[in-house]
């Protein structure tokens, strides 16, 4: 089940256009919360596991952040990009 079919199920008829930047907000907020929690897993046992060159990998992946694309949980909630 995607990020925006979830946020649909929770809200279902209550997602109105004043509410859509919250919603972006609350995905943002879940996503890197997410992402957190996967890093201190990561970080706990990289040594036993990640090489060098994989550690250097992650570093740059860390550097640059993974966040909710806004265009595309909006297409997917099937909102368009206006009505924001």
């Amino acid at each position: 089940m995607t990020l925006a079919q979830r946020i649909e199920e929770i809200l279902k008829d209550e997602l109105k256009p004043e509410s859509i930047k919250t919603v972006i907000e609350m995905a943002e907020f879940l996503k890197f919360k997410e992402n957190q929690k996967k890093w201190c897993e990561i970080n706990e046992s990289e040594h036993e596991y990640i090489t060098d060159d994989e550690r250097a990998y992650l570093e740059k992946v860390k550097a640059t952040g993974v966040f909710v694309n806004q265009e595309q949980l909006l297409k997917e909630l099937g909102i368009n990009q206006d009505e924001v």
